[in-house]
């Protein structure tokens, strides 16, 4: 709600230190006090909406009264209704179940109750409810609640159940009143237990077949073979580099708003009239056409970057600070917000609502927590810490920037996509990528180390990530020199897990002009984890002096206590990387930074 989640993201240092704790220890919340996930406490033929998901707070508030709203897609019985107790609540809790207009059709008191953990009530009657009918669950708090932040913004499925997107995580400072006020898609764990009047366990067959045709710089044509199912199937989900764009009935689509020279990855998977999804379909990964002249980083100038690229050359000082989805104060007639159908900016589509600054040079750092943002022709620095969920992104096209910044999973955050393109970083890097769905092309990234052995990197990632694309960018070291630092131009560190996964996948380095120096490393590809679906390709290195020999250089990082993905398998591929001058001119690179007159 906002009173309190305003509190969270406002305090920033001690909120932040404790809301990464939470979210490294997830699973410890979750089993606090030997209570396990929602999931396993059903019984065999009933649903929840949430099974697994997590909360992140433990929130300190006066009495309220909190829900969520959901429907199922099946006519069906509600049995129970539930919620999750964090540590420090008492009292007495009642739970109610609402029409979506505020008409109270069932209450329940808990008893009962355990120190932490989902709590159950059963209802007296069972109460039946028809198919896509919105319903609101609650139950009240009297003085610490559950929460995480844009935890309902976006739909959550469970076989026939599923919240509703809009406006969802509701609450009303009055316990036991129907709840009609909501903040950020806020998941208070109110929850329902719900039995189908028939239930279909069997998902759907697997689409078969996917396959991308009639690609365009902006455009694509996907198609693949109908599923079976034993009910019926009832339409199919694209995905879109791991996020869900679209639902159709046909079994083509043609898909808009790509990016030029993007690289995308689409699967599809049925659904059946249960709310079953069957296990994704083959991939279908693509390339977007390059409609520009620049094929390769070596072709950009300084002068084709940052504010002077599209002839900018005055600016008016504005304030940073945090980012909600709205101008802020002091931006004035600089900023625009994208009307209906949204606009394609730079080659770039970004929806409606989003809010495009230029010509600005910006005072201090800009905090992306919501929404879209583009800054365009800008001078400054940004983070993008869109929570997961929050649907939210940006950009900075044509910038010439000090920082751009991106959390990730492990932090609980994850932009829906994030872009650097053509940008200007004439003294640093991009120190922090640590999200999926970031693009970094034709942008000319030259840090410079201050003192010897200082870590600098130009781009550097932290692993358990996916969706990367870097391409067709410039880097080199300033001086002074790294002088005996590990500094990659392209860093892509394993440097721990997110949300699980540890490893890179759907990676794309391509035709990059990376400049060496005596020290410092050019590629520091993944080492010692699973890589799948990584393509480097086409990149070029400037021969140093400072390089032992061909097979000992600092163009790739080798370490010999890790393993060397094997690009040949897993959708990996290594080609076409070659010395663009020196003594072995044309030669190829290959992954173990052995150069070779045949490629890999």
């Amino acid at each position: 709600m906002k009173k309190t989640n305003g509190l969270i993201i406002k305090t920033t240092v001690a909120i932040l230190f404790i809301g990464s704790w939470l979210i490294g220890c997830r699973r410890d919340l979750l089993l606090y006090g030997g209570h396990p996930v929602q999931a396993s406490t059903l019984a065999s033929g009933s649903y929840a909406v949430l099974t697994t998901q997590l909360p992140t707070f433990n929130q300190a508030d006066v009495a309220v009264e909190l829900g969520m709203k959901f429907k199922s897609i099946t006519a069906g019985k509600i049995t129970q209704l539930s919620y999750y107790k964090v540590a420090g609540e008492t009292g007495t809790h009642t739970g109610h179940l609402w029409s979506v207009s505020g008409t109270l059709l069932k209450s329940a008191v808990f008893t009962s109750e355990t120190d932490t953990g989902w709590q159950f009530v059963t209802l007296d009657t069972a109460y039946n409810i028809g198919a896509d009918t919105t319903f609101v669950v609650s139950v009240n708090s009297v003085s610490h609640y559950a929460s995480t932040s844009h935890g309902l913004a976006s739909v959550i499925n469970n076989g026939p159940l599923s919240s509703i997107a809009d406006n969802n995580g509701v609450y009303i400072y009055t316990p036991g009143s129907f709840p009609n006020s909501s903040y950020n898609g806020t998941n208070y764990f109110r929850d329902i237990v719900f039995v189908p009047t028939a239930n279909d366990p069997i998902p759907p067959s697997v689409p078969g077949s996917l396959t991308a045709t009639s690609i365009t710089s902006n455009s694509a044509i996907l198609s693949w073979t109908a599923s079976t199912d034993n009910i019926g199937v009832t339409g199919y989900e694209v995905y879109r580099n791991g996020i869900l764009i679209d639902t159709t009935a046909a079994t083509t689509l043609s898909v808009t708003h790509l990016n030029a020279a993007g690289a995308y990855s689409f699967y599809v998977k049925a659904r059946d009239a249960f709310g079953n999804r069957s296990a994704a379909s083959n991939l279908a990964d693509f390339l977007t056409i390059n409609p520009g002249t620049v094929t390769q980083g070596s072709q950009l100038t300084t002068s084709m970057v940052g504010p002077a690229g599209i002839s900018i050359s005055s600016f008016t000082t504005v304030p940073g600070g945090s980012f909600y989805g709205t101008a802020l104060a002091g931006w004035g007639n600089l900023a625009r917000t994208l009307a209906a159908g949204g606009e394609t900016i730079d080659g770039f589509w970004f929806p409606q609502g989003t809010v495009v600054l230029q010509a600005a040079d910006i005072t201090s750092q800009i905090t992306v927590y919501s929404g879209w943002l583009v800054l365009r022709g800008c001078k400054g620095s940004i983070i993008y810490r869109n929570p997961i969920g929050d649907g939210g992104g940006g950009a900075t096209l044509y910038s010439q920037l000090t920082a751009f910044n991106t959390n990730g999973r492990k932090d609980g955050e994850q932009p829906a996509e994030a872009i650097v393109h053509r940008c200007y970083f004439p003294n640093s890097g991009l120190e922090n990528v640590y999200a999926d769905n970031i693009t970094v092309t034709e942008s000319w990234i030259t840090p410079d180390p201050s003192f010897t052995g200082e870590h600098v990197d130009g781009i550097q990632t932290w692993g358990g990530q996916s969706y990367l694309n870097f391409s067709r960018n410039h880097f080199q070291f300033n001086a002074p020199d790294p002088d005996g630092s590990f500094s990659g131009l392209i860093a892509m560190y394993t440097d721990g897990s997110q949300a699980g996964y540890s490893g890179y996948d759907h990676i794309t380095v391509k035709d990059n002009y990376i400049i060496l120096d005596s020290t410092g490393i050019g590629l520091h590809a993944p080492l010692g984890v699973p890589v799948t679906n990584m393509s480097v390709t086409g990149n070029r290195w400037k021969w140093t002096l400072g390089a032992p020999d061909k097979d000992y250089s600092p163009a790739v990082y080798t370490n010999t206590s890790q393993t060397i993905p094997n690009y040949k398998t897993g959708g990996n591929s290594w080609s076409d990387n070659r010395w663009v001058d020196g003594p072995y001119a044309n030669q190829f690179l290959l992954p173990n930074n052995v150069t070779a007159s045949s490629d890999y």
